[in-house]
């Protein structure tokens, strides 16, 4: 009963997923500290 074949199939996804979560987290920081020295 302990059967997790979906979980691990979609296991990938996920971790694109979060890796597409951290780029964006990253570059919206990049560019508010841009913003921030150009107002500066």
């Amino acid at each position: 009963m302990a059967q997790k074949t979906h979980p691990s199939s979609f296991d990938p996804q996920a971790d694109i997923g979060t890796d597409y979560a951290l780029i964006a987290t990253g570059i919206s920081a990049a560019l508010a500290a841009l913003i921030y020295l150009l107002l500066i």
